[in-house]
């Protein structure tokens, strides 16, 4: 572990959207939250690394909706700067049901979120500008998904401005087919985006969704990363663990035991944070997967997307950050 005296922590952003959540039985007991994977994943960042304020940057309304999330985020010691204003759009909403194995089923309502403005907003390329000191800008296959096609293009022209600054761009494909017209659509642009990361932190369920596969081995995911420019590539395998390759090497980090699977909802966003998290102390990258694993396991034994800040300060305790 470096040593704080000598190491300086490294500035994240994460670009995405948040959106309302209800968790629970169809008219029956919801409880409203938020949640999105790029949220999820800053907000347990910021727990985890409680002095490194990871930036969200995405577009929200001027409702009270819109308001409530931006003061929970600066609770939780997110870097709130980032958060544009679309007058006149609000969150999107999706419901969480959760199946008797702890498996989720999710419905969305976000065709017209203030989100998908976020980048034809007149304060966007200032944002692109500030960014431009960040040492990581972490984004999902999502964050591409809900945005229209001419701002997919803003989107990737400005991660090409990032990554020439010496930005490191992180992607999760996060892949989810109904945000696509096609799966074809979907392995273009996401394509485009990997092409773009230094790394990728990627589930091996989705990339088969992407692909058409099924049960691809996991070297072989990796080895199609590497193929588009991606350094560093993590192939998260739920409980088995997950696979790294970097530099010609490779390896598995095993996955925690668990004894009963509740939810497993932000699961892969937990393990990013935490993975980032650890990178931005300067582990090595089978040590971030260990913490990565470590957190999704702990997150996997809760309701919801977000879980009791007291089990993260638990693992935070583990990490020793």
């Amino acid at each position: 572990m470096p040593s704080s005296l000598t190491f300086k922590k490294k500035k994240i952003a994460l670009i995405g959207e948040c959106m309302i959540e209800l968790s629970g039985q169809p008219f029956a007991q919801q409880a409203p939250l938020f949640g999105g994977d790029t949220l999820n994943t800053a907000l347990y960042l910021s727990r985890l690394v409680p002095d490194m304020l990871p930036a969200y940057v995405t577009a929200l309304g001027n409702d009270n909706y819109s308001r409530h999330m931006r003061q929970c985020w600066q609770q939780e010691g997110m870097d709130t700067q980032f958060v544009l204003t679309v007058d006149g759009k609000l969150p999107g909403l999706y419901a969480i049901e959760n199946t008797p194995c702890g498996d989720s089923r999710f419905h969305y309502w976000r065709h017209d979120s203030a989100a998908r403005y976020l980048c034809r907003h007149e304060q966007f390329s200032a944002v692109v500008e500030h960014l431009q000191s960040f040492d990581l800008v972490y984004l999902s296959g999502i964050s591409l998904a809900i945005l229209p096609d001419k701002d997919k293009h803003l989107l990737l022209r400005s991660l090409a401005t990032l990554k020439e600054a010496g930005v490191h761009i992180a992607v999760d494909s996060n892949y989810r087919p109904a945000l696509w017209p096609s799966s074809s659509d979907a392995c273009e642009w996401i394509g485009k985006l990997y092409q773009m990361a230094d790394i990728a932190l990627v589930t091996a369920d989705d990339e088969d969704r992407l692909l058409g596969m099924r049960n691809s081995p996991p070297a072989i995911i990796a080895k199609r990363m590497h193929s588009m420019g991606v350094k560093q590539v993590v192939v998260k395998l739920g409980a088995e663990g997950a696979l790294w390759s970097q530099c010609g090497l490779s390896g598995t980090a095993k996955g925690n035991k668990v004894d009963q699977v509740i939810d497993t909802t932000a699961a892969g966003d937990a393990f990013n944070a935490a993975y980032l998290a650890a990178w931005s102390m300067g582990m090595d990258i089978d040590e971030c997967c260990h913490w990565g694993n470590k957190l999704a396991a702990r997150v996997i034994q809760h309701k919801g997307a977000i879980i009791s800040q007291n089990f993260t300060r638990y693992i935070t305790d583990l990490m020793n950050i």
